[in-house]
């Protein structure tokens, strides 16, 4: 649900009011087979009141093979949602806790709910950042001498900032002795440094799938262990989180650097995608790069980096779950060891109580904010042409999110969605593909299209085929299109639900930003609820033309 891209949309949602959908759904189509049946009586032959009764009973097995499908997914989700456990601890930090004694493992996960978009303007990059440093270690993890390292990190810091001063008053030959002065401090502290020493110790102990990620709404850290290796994770993550050291930043900075040299300085598509979104949200974080500007990103030093941790990397800032083979009440104790004296501000910041937020219940589309300047972008490069087209959307914490959930489902949710028969399949495109949230989803944000264009055909083409299969969702959406989507969604959500690591991040994610991790296992009923008369409202709102900003890659060879 973080607008992520997939080879078929966005991120999988699930959600509705199960019965509201499943009455309403079947009792229309009883009516209309026996309006149908009762017009055969009279005006058809024998054969055809013989198709009509087929007809009829189809509807019916159909209804009640739905019927059972999902009363034996919703007690699927039931019975797992009986497993759930959760606790508080007095400085806020939040706990969740999952039972499943099938296999001896567990999959622990830390949710911090702070993103890219929290960052000050000037100062991009530093969530992402601060995600890459969590990975260094403590005073205890680490190093080899921790006194020592830290004066020399001290002195470090005091030199990059005196750089950055001679940089900006142009005092070339200054910043350059500064400059060799900063690489000779940073060899001297990285030899007292153990590089990965972190990564290494999980490893030894059978961890797998150590990793972090970084979106616009949320920073987190996942791995999976034996389940005997709990304390030693509960261990690491309170010292990471509560004590950390920021060694190797400024070759951390070096290495982020690269990766966007990769990921967008050099690459057409990753360059168009970061202007694209900027020309959307010229005045909203959104607009801005999770992975931060160059310019902004030189002038961060460990002060910057220290002010944004010791702001959101805060108890009730942090939602951690644990999922697997593992007894709540071990659990809970742990938790209390490890990180009940973590109390890092005297104010009441840590200790406030955060109210549940609305979730699924406004249905306003009065908080959506459009650019004020151009609609659209056209870059020239030495690429295959793309097109992307959004279309401007409210929060996930919308009512209207099921709907548009179902919608993203029905263009391109597989090989029966509107995108791969109408527009894959008859060679109007070489992709095309949707995402229900972009960049984020906590804020008002875009539903994304984009595609390549068929060989020899302009963007300008697929724009217009994309246009013709959204005018047929605001126009006629059939029931056996919304069955296909609702199946797929049950499919979808016990195919989750058998992954360990997949559970205990939407239990945190949840539980974070809508104010209890049951609201997950209600997202089904939500998916459910979607009528066609939604999508089609909801479409013609989102789709409207003044709702939209465009984006095309034209190929500069071919000009």
């Amino acid at each position: 649900r973080q607008g992520k891209e997939k080879s078929c949309g966005g991120q999988e949602n699930v959600g509705g009011e199960h019965e509201r959908c499943e009455e309403p759904s079947s009792t229309t189509r009883r009516a209309l087979v026996a309006g149908t049946l009762a017009t055969s009586l009279t005006t058809t032959t024998t054969i055809q009141r013989r198709f009509m009764d087929n007809q009829m009973a189809k509807a019916l097995v159909v209804t009640e093979k739905e019927k059972a499908e999902s009363k034996l997914v919703m007690g699927n989700v039931n019975g797992l949602r009986s497993r759930v456990s959760s606790f508080t601890l007095p400085n806020g930090l939040r706990w969740i806790v999952l039972e499943r004694h099938s296999a001896p493992v567990v999959a622990c996960h830390t949710y911090a709910n702070v993103g890219a978009s929290r960052e000050r303007d000037g100062y991009t990059g530093i969530a992402h950042l601060l995600e890459h440093l969590a990975f260094k270690g403590t005073r205890i993890v680490g190093t080899r001498n921790a006194d020592k390292e830290a004066l020399l990190l001290d002195e470090l810091d005091e030199l990059f900032y005196c750089l950055l001063e001679a940089q900006m008053e142009g005092k070339r030959e200054r910043a350059e002795q500064l400059n060799k002065k900063c690489l000779d401090l940073q060899a001297m502290a990285s030899s007292l440094s153990v590089p990965n020493e972190y990564g290494a110790l999980i490893a030894r102990q059978g961890g797998i799938g150590l990793n972090a990620e970084t979106t616009q709404d949320a920073t987190e850290f996942y791995v999976s262990l034996p389940a005997n290796k709990l304390e030693l994770w509960m261990a690491l993550e309170s010292g990471r989180f509560i004590a950390p050291v920021f060694r190797e930043l400024y070759s951390e900075k070096k290495v982020v650097e690269e990766e966007r040299r990769l990921r967008v300085d050099n690459t057409p598509y990753g360059s168009f995608t970061e202007a694209f979104t900027q020309t959307a949200f010229p005045h909203h974080p959104y607009g801005r790069p999770v992975i931060g500007y160059p310019g902004d990103f030189e002038k961060i030093g460990r002060r910057e980096v220290t002010e944004f941790y010791k702001e959101y990397y805060i108890p009730n800032n942090l939602t951690c779950a644990v999922v697997g083979d593992v007894d709540p009440m071990e659990v809970e104790r742990l938790a209390r060891y490890y990180f009940g004296n973590w109390n890092p501000c005297s104010g009441s910041r840590c200790l406030e109580n955060v109210n549940p937020v609305p979730w699924h219940k406004d249905g306003s589309w009065n908080s959506v904010v459009r650019t004020d300047g151009p609609h659209s972008l056209t870059m020239d490069v030495a690429a295959q042409p793309f097109y992307m087209e959004g279309y401007y959307r409210p929060s996930s914490l919308s009512s209207d999110d099921p709907t548009i959930s179902v919608i993203r489902e029905l263009l391109s949710g597989g090989r029966l969605s509107r995108f791969y028969k109408n527009v894959i399949l008859a060679g109007k495109a070489l992709s095309a593909t949707s995402v229900d949230a972009f960049p984020g989803d906590q804020h008002p944000c875009l539903f994304l299209l984009y595609g390549a264009p068929s060989v020899g055909m302009e963007t300008e083409s697929l724009a217009l085929v994309f246009h013709n299969e959204l005018e047929g969702l605001a126009s006629e959406v059939l029931d056996d299109d919304l069955r296909r989507v609702k199946k797929s969604a049950r499919a979808s959500l016990l195919e989750l639900f058998g992954s360990n690591e997949g559970i205990a991040k939407l239990l945190c994610k949840y539980d974070a930003t809508t104010g209890t991790y049951n609201n997950l296992f209600e997202e089904i009923e939500h998916i459910e609820a979607v009528t066609p008369i939604d999508v089609t409202n909801v479409s013609s709102i989102l789709f409207s033309s003044n709702n939209c900003i465009k984006g095309s890659v034209k190929n500069l060879n071919a000009l």
